[in-house]
């Protein structure tokens, strides 16, 4: 047996490492006769600090060999030598690099992911995890571990397979992609591992697909919720690279440091190094984060940028590197995350010191980021003229953008200023633009206009006089609509202030000039800003971060307790203990009450004892609860129930007594007024940690209480919440639900909404969902519930009565025994009650119907198919239901009604290319029409100020008759519902041009 083993190597043994002997070589038949009596020797145990100096150098002579000796699992001290020696390359016979693509890197990769990694991983230290990471640091072995973690979360769903691999390979993962360098360091490897230009542009291409796509957070999300399901607690540092979002905020972080000038580098290198970060960049904008992206790019760029010397290397870097698209798609970025980061103007108001700070500050990026790119700034001036652009964005980053142009281009200003008047008094334009798009013009115009007086003021004085300006007016005093025709006035005369002297200026005389809106327009002329700088921006970021942290509520908030005697909370300092005189009477001990306000009279019977509670004759006492959480009696007491996740029983009690609560004290003091914007946020964002029952009916309940306590007030914040910030499908639709109930109930129509007790026990067919993707799944349905009810009950009362008088003329030869109904006493005396006053009717517009509109077109300006009411029919089914159940409810008594109907009209109608792709957007757009047609009860109105709006109404509702007909020329099952809908939308229509007809051919005759 000698004969068969040969001396190859001396291995060192240590405390902490296995002992293990590695076999690398055999000699062959023929070695091996010669040397009989060598054999396997040991050297004795080192210390640890002698063992880094002590391991070899060179343990394998070529990659092949590394790569067996790798397969034979090694002990942890040969892998740490294999691993130094793969990084560094030159140990081997040729030159050989890990990051270089080819047959040897797979096969090395392919090893370490297979053996190394299951075996090995948990059992090495620090130091020698960062080794094994930087092996795989290159786009093979990333690619090769996403592929890695995607199959092991399919094979880990089966039974019978562990979960320890995938727990690895996410921890990997996480020492592999992290902190801010990564992609420059990623970069650099790629550069000194590919000689050929060709072949590291096409690597870099790789890189880039990789990083920007979303692979990574898929795979790793995949992952994550592999693992959970698996009952697995998965390692918090990769949490982030599962989220889009904080995946997105890194890359912006690792972008600019990528792009940062180096003072000692080539003028080449650095703008090769320039071109990749903006091919990333572009790359990363489609992800599907772009505001957090941004946010963490300025952030660091402006940083970088202020303690640099002179130019602006960082953001002009990232702009010149970018193609013509990229640059418009950045710039436009930028004004959005401008936009969501600095306070808005507050209309009404005049600009205070605040909102000057924040236009300076942007415009100072602003001039930073378009002043070399001439492309940039002709990207700056068509957004403020495109009315659809504009109104995406805030009147401070307006503000910001005009004073940007004025300083980078003033040759520019005079046409900037005519395009935007000729857009503002188009006639198409003032009749078909959403009303919002026409309130931004004017903003820019009239911010336009006093910016440019004081620099040339002939060429405003051009402008106001010349025939076009006074035909746009002229156009604007002749539309139907009352907010266009006002703001014809308001631009007029603020036009007219700058130019005209003053006896002559233009003065309307109306009410509605004096108004504290109509003076915030005119001051807009006046408004006066000046270019700051990127350390304004930077200082203006990090004082909003502060106050934004320092304003938001703490967890687990428990108001101050007063104290507790005799088990009930005293309200004043305690009482002392009242002396007691007895009196010995026979075998009793008689107590006398000293007190001698006691009245002793005695036919006085005592308080019969209360019954004992059942809990109280539990035989194990310890199951006893003497704790029991009491309802709340404070507005602030609910609150801290509501945040509180830990206690069962408190959150519980808190959900179950909202509603009940804010309704008891919505009218008693102004307890629930101060804290209805914070109750309210709370509601929005609320989860639910202990799956309590009826949880969405009972958070719909509190919303509507709050709503109702200050409508006016809350309707147009919880509009603006419907749009923004990160809520989920169902948080949306509940925030619509609750706008389209409570203002029903605002309008005295509260009985008609109530939930009926059939509904509440209506369940999933019998093959449900698992209990993990219902509770996922069913919120968003059951949200809308109540909303469902109530649209349902209105389309049957406005189909009905079409639907009976079209039988009863179909049976006009059936009158005689016709049988004839009579009501009971009962009924009539209820019609004859008077009906309670509709308070919706006199806020429906600036409470609900103006800010769903608005922000619907600017969610859809700034995101368009990427937003979530394009992409999600299911939520803009429930804005549109939501919109006409409130338009019904508030009834013919609407204010305004001619500037709703109009815009309303407008709003249907452009919603008719996504009804052609989703029957349930098509049965809601048809309800709404009919809705719209129903209240508008002036039919001779509708048909002389919307005659365009009726008829193209009518050409499409035969249009989509035609195309949801069978072949036979009836309906079924959904068909058969739209096409009542299309039946009653053409019978509503027909009732308004005979009703024209009438009259005008009437008068004639």
């Amino acid at each position: 047996m000698d004969d068969f083993l040969t001396v190859v190597k001396t291995v060192n043994k240590t405390a902490e490492h296995l002992p293990v002997l590695s076999l690398t070589a055999v000699h062959s038949r023929e070695t091996r006769s010669g040397q009989n009596g060598e054999h396997l020797t040991e050297t004795p145990n080192k210390t640890k600090s002698d063992n880094s100096a002590e391991l070899p150098s060179t343990v394998a002579q070529t990659p092949q060999e590394l790569i067996q000796t790798l397969r034979s699992e090694p002990n942890i001290a040969t892998l740490e030598a294999l691993l130094r020696q793969l990084l560094s390359g030159s140990a081997f016979h040729q030159h050989f690099n890990i990051n270089t693509p080819g047959p040897n890197q797979s096969q090395i990769i392919n090893t370490l992911l297979t053996i190394i990694i299951p075996n090995f991983w948990n059992v090495l230290d620090k130091s020698k995890k960062a080794l094994l990471a930087l092996c795989l640091s290159n786009i093979s072995g990333i690619n090769a571990l996403i592929a890695k973690l995607r199959s092991h979360a399919e094979s880990l769903t089966r039974p019978q397979t562990s979960s320890e691999s995938l727990s690895d390979l996410l921890d990997v993962i996480s020492h592999i992609i992290r902190g801010d360098d990564f992609i420059a360091k990623l970069w650099q490897s790629n550069n000194s591992a590919v000689e050929d230009a060709t072949r590291r542009s096409l690597a870099w291409k790789e890189i880039v697909n990789l990083l920007g796509s979303g692979k990574i957070v898929a795979a790793v999300a995949q992952a994550e919720y592999t693992l959970n399901q698996t009952g697995k607690s998965q390692n918090s540092s990769t949490r982030w690279l599962g989220n889009g979002q904080d995946y997105s905020s890194w890359l912006g972080q690792n972008i600019a440091e990528f792009v940062k000038f180096d003072g000692g580098e080539e003028t080449g290198k650095f703008a090769q190094r320039s071109e990749a970060a903006g091919q990333i960049l572009l790359k990363s904008l489609a992800l599907g984060y772009p505001a957090r992206l941004i946010n963490s790019l300025m952030r660091v760029c402006i940083h970088h940028d202020i303690q640099s010397t002179g130019e602006t290397p960082c953001i002009a870097a990232l702009i010149g590197s970018l193609p013509l698209h990229g640059k418009r798609k950045l710039l436009e970025q930028v004004l959005k995350w401008g936009s969501e980061n600095l306070l808005d103007a507050i209309p009404n108001s005049a600009p205070n010191d605040t909102q000057r700070q924040d236009v300076s500050a942007l415009a100072g990026l602003l001039i930073a980021i378009i002043k070399r790119e001439d492309a940039s700034k002709q990207h700056l001036l068509d957004y403020i003229t495109d009315p659809v652009l504009t109104s995406s964005i805030s009147l401070v980053v307006r503000r910001a953008a005009i004073l940007t142009l004025l300083t980078a281009v003033p040759q520019e200003m005079s046409s900037l200023l005519e395009k935007i008047m000729s857009t503002f008094g188009d006639s198409l334009f003032i009749n078909h633009a959403p009303v919002l798009q026409q309130d931004m013009l004017a903003q820019s115009l009239l911010l336009t206009a006093g910016y440019l007086h004081r620099t040339t003021p002939m060429a405003v004085l051009l402008c106001a006089r010349s025939t076009s300006h006074m035909q746009d007016v002229s156009n604007r005093l002749d539309s139907s609509v009352s907010r266009a025709r006002w703001l014809g006035m308001a631009v007029g005369t603020a036009l007219s202030s700058l130019v005209d002297k003053e006896g002559l200026k233009m003065n309307f005389g109306t009410e509605d000039m004096k108004t504290a809106e109509a003076k915030w327009y005119l001051s807009l002329v006046k408004i006066e800003d000046k270019i700051g700088t990127l350390s304004d921006l930077d200082n203006l970021l990090k004082t909003r971060a502060t106050v934004k942290r320092a304003k938001k509520p703490a967890r687990g908030f428990k108001p101050e307790q007063l104290p507790i005697i005799g088990g009930k909370q005293s309200f004043g300092p305690p009482r002392p203990p009242q002396r007691v005189q007895t009196e010995l009477v026979g075998d009793k001990v008689m107590e006398i009450d000293n007190d001698d306000t006691r009245d002793d009279s005695d036919d006085l019977k005592p308080y019969a004892k209360p019954d004992s509670d059942p809990e109280d004759s539990d035989e194990d006492a310890t199951l006893v609860n003497r704790n029991k959480v009491k309802p709340p009696v404070y507005i602030r007491t609910l609150m801290a129930m509501l945040r509180d996740d830990q206690n069962h029983d408190r959150f519980q009690m808190g959900i179950q007594q909202a509603a009940k609560l804010i309704r008891r004290k919505a009218n008693f003091g102004s307890e629930v007024k101060d804290h209805a914007e914070e109750i309210l946020k709370i509601l929005c964002n609320l989860q639910d940690p202990f799956d309590t029952d009826n949880f969405d009916e009972l958070r719909l309940q509190a919303m509507i209480a709050v709503l109702l306590s200050d409508f006016l007030t809350l309707g147009p914040g919880l509009s603006r919440q419907a749009f923004a910030g990160e809520y989920s499908l169902a948080q949306r639709c509940i925030m619509l639900s609750a706008l389209g109930l409570g203002g029903r109930e605002l309008a005295g129509l509260r009985n008609e909404d109530e939930l009926n007790p059939v509904l509440a026990n209506i369940e999933f067919p019998s093959k449900r969902l698992p209990l993990r993707l219902h509770a996922i799944y069913r919120p968003a349905d059951y949200s809308v519930k109540r909303l469902e009810s109530a649209s349902k009950n209105l389309e049957h009362q406005l189909i009905q009565p079409m639907a009976l008088k079209a039988a009863d003329q179909s049976t006009k030869h059936l009158n005689a025994v016709k049988v004839h109904t009579f009501s009971s006493r009962l009924q009539v005396e209820r019609t004859k009650r008077k009906p309670a006053a509709n308070q919706l009717a006199k806020i429906f517009g600036p409470a609900v119907f103006f800010p769903l509109t608005s922000r619907y077109q600017q969610d859809i300006a700034a995101y368009g198919s990427g937003s979530v009411f394009s992409s999600a029919p299911f939520v803009l089914v429930t804005l549109m239901k939501t919109l006409a159940l409130l338009l019904h409810a508030a009834g013919p008594a609407i204010l305004d009604l001619p500037q709703i109907t109009a815009e309303y009209w407008d709003f249907l109608l452009s919603l008719r290319v996504q009804a052609a792709s989703d029957k349930s957007v098509l049965e809601a757009l048809l309800f709404s029409f009919l809705t719209l047609l129903e209240v508008n009860t002036d039919k001779r109105r509708i048909a002389d100020d919307h005659a365009k709006h009726l008829m193209e109404t009518q050409k499409w509702v035969e249009l989509v008759f035609e195309r949801t007909a069978d072949e036979n020329g009836e309906g079924s099952g959904e068909e058969a519902k739209v096409r009542a809908l299309l039946a009653g939308v053409s019978v509503k229509i027909q009732e308004v041009i005979e009703v024209y007809q009438k009259q005008t051919f009437g008068q004639v005759l």
